[in-house]
Protein backbone atom coordinates (compact mmCIF):
# COMPACT_ATOMS: atom_id res chain seq x y z
CA UNK A 1 0.00 0.00 0.00
CA UNK A 2 1.52 3.31 -1.03
CA UNK A 3 1.58 6.11 1.44
CA UNK A 4 0.10 9.37 0.19
CA UNK A 5 2.12 12.37 1.25
CA UNK A 6 0.21 15.03 3.11
CA UNK A 7 -0.04 18.45 1.41
CA UNK A 8 2.21 21.20 2.74
CA UNK A 9 0.68 24.24 4.37
CA UNK A 10 2.61 27.40 5.18
CA UNK A 11 1.35 29.39 8.15
CA UNK A 12 2.71 32.95 8.32
CA UNK A 13 1.80 34.52 11.65
CA UNK A 14 3.80 36.24 14.37
CA UNK A 15 1.53 35.12 17.23
CA UNK A 16 2.80 31.96 18.98
CA UNK A 17 -0.61 30.99 20.36
CA UNK A 18 -2.22 31.24 16.93
CA UNK A 19 0.58 29.19 15.37
CA UNK A 20 0.26 26.50 18.05
CA UNK A 21 -3.52 26.32 17.65
CA UNK A 22 -3.58 26.20 13.85
CA UNK A 23 -0.72 23.70 13.72
CA UNK A 24 -2.57 21.45 16.18
CA UNK A 25 -5.75 21.70 14.10
CA UNK A 26 -4.05 20.90 10.80
CA UNK A 27 -1.16 18.55 11.61
CA UNK A 28 -3.13 15.32 11.18
CA UNK A 29 -4.02 16.03 7.55
CA UNK A 30 -1.27 18.46 6.49
CA UNK A 31 2.45 19.09 6.88
CA UNK A 32 2.42 22.51 8.54
CA UNK A 33 5.42 24.81 8.33
CA UNK A 34 5.45 28.08 10.27
CA UNK A 35 6.94 31.43 9.27
CA UNK A 36 6.98 34.01 12.05
CA UNK A 37 7.06 37.02 9.74
CA UNK A 38 6.56 37.97 6.13
CA UNK A 39 10.23 37.73 5.16
CA UNK A 40 10.46 34.17 6.47
CA UNK A 41 7.30 33.34 4.51
CA UNK A 42 8.82 34.75 1.32
CA UNK A 43 12.02 32.78 1.95
CA UNK A 44 10.02 29.56 2.37
CA UNK A 45 7.97 30.26 -0.75
CA UNK A 46 11.25 30.14 -2.71
CA UNK A 47 11.97 26.60 -1.51
CA UNK A 48 8.68 24.66 -1.67
CA UNK A 49 5.28 24.63 -3.33
CA UNK A 50 2.53 24.86 -0.74
CA UNK A 51 -1.04 23.67 -1.15
CA UNK A 52 -2.19 26.67 0.86
CA UNK A 53 -0.70 29.70 2.59
CA UNK A 54 -2.44 30.88 5.76
CA UNK A 55 -1.39 34.50 6.00
CA UNK A 56 -1.69 37.05 8.78
CA UNK A 57 -1.60 40.56 7.37
CA UNK A 58 -0.40 42.36 10.48
CA UNK A 59 3.14 41.25 11.24
CA UNK A 60 6.17 43.27 12.24
CA UNK A 61 8.85 44.16 9.72
CA UNK A 62 7.54 42.52 6.53
CA UNK A 63 3.73 42.32 6.68
CA UNK A 64 1.25 40.12 4.87
CA UNK A 65 0.60 42.67 2.14
CA UNK A 66 4.30 42.52 1.23
CA UNK A 67 3.93 38.73 0.92
CA UNK A 68 0.91 39.24 -1.34
CA UNK A 69 2.93 41.71 -3.43
CA UNK A 70 5.75 39.13 -3.70
CA UNK A 71 3.29 36.46 -4.84
CA UNK A 72 1.64 38.79 -7.35
CA UNK A 73 5.03 39.47 -8.94
CA UNK A 74 6.73 36.07 -8.66
CA UNK A 75 4.09 33.35 -8.12
CA UNK A 76 0.71 34.78 -9.18
CA UNK A 77 -0.89 31.34 -9.50
CA UNK A 78 -0.37 30.85 -5.75
CA UNK A 79 -2.67 33.77 -4.85
CA UNK A 80 -5.78 31.61 -5.27
CA UNK A 81 -4.38 29.34 -2.53
CA UNK A 82 -3.87 32.12 0.02
CA UNK A 83 -6.19 32.16 3.00
CA UNK A 84 -5.90 35.40 4.94
CA UNK A 85 -6.32 34.71 8.67
CA UNK A 86 -6.07 38.01 10.46
CA UNK A 87 -7.59 40.18 13.16
CA UNK A 88 -9.97 43.12 12.70
CA UNK A 89 -9.42 44.43 9.22
CA UNK A 90 -10.77 47.75 8.08
CA UNK A 91 -13.03 47.73 5.02
CA UNK A 92 -10.18 49.21 3.01
CA UNK A 93 -7.76 46.45 4.12
CA UNK A 94 -10.35 43.77 3.36
CA UNK A 95 -10.92 45.17 -0.13
CA UNK A 96 -7.17 45.43 -0.69
CA UNK A 97 -6.62 41.79 0.36
CA UNK A 98 -9.52 40.62 -1.83
CA UNK A 99 -8.09 42.54 -4.80
CA UNK A 100 -5.21 40.04 -4.94
CA UNK A 101 -7.66 37.24 -5.72
CA UNK A 102 -7.04 35.33 -2.49
CA UNK A 103 -9.06 32.22 -1.71
CA UNK A 104 -10.71 33.81 1.31
CA UNK A 105 -10.46 35.79 4.52
CA UNK A 106 -11.04 34.27 7.95
CA UNK A 107 -11.19 36.87 10.74
CA UNK A 108 -9.60 36.21 14.13
CA UNK A 109 -10.89 34.96 16.42
CA UNK A 110 -12.22 32.17 14.22
CA UNK A 111 -14.42 29.13 14.67
CA UNK A 112 -12.42 25.92 14.23
CA UNK A 113 -14.91 24.48 11.73
CA UNK A 114 -14.82 27.69 9.68
CA UNK A 115 -11.03 27.62 9.43
CA UNK A 116 -10.89 23.91 8.54
CA UNK A 117 -13.56 24.31 5.84
CA UNK A 118 -11.75 27.32 4.39
CA UNK A 119 -8.42 25.45 4.25
CA UNK A 120 -10.06 22.50 2.46
CA UNK A 121 -11.75 24.88 0.03
CA UNK A 122 -8.46 26.62 -0.77
CA UNK A 123 -6.60 23.36 -1.28
CA UNK A 124 -9.26 22.00 -3.61
CA UNK A 125 -8.98 25.03 -5.93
Amino acid sequence: MSRVEKPYVLLADDDDATCTLITALLHRDYNVEVALDGQEAIDRLHTRRYAVLLLDLRMPSVDGFAVLDFLKEHQPAMLVNVLVVTAALTNRETQRAESYGVCGIVPKPFEVETLLAAVKRCISR
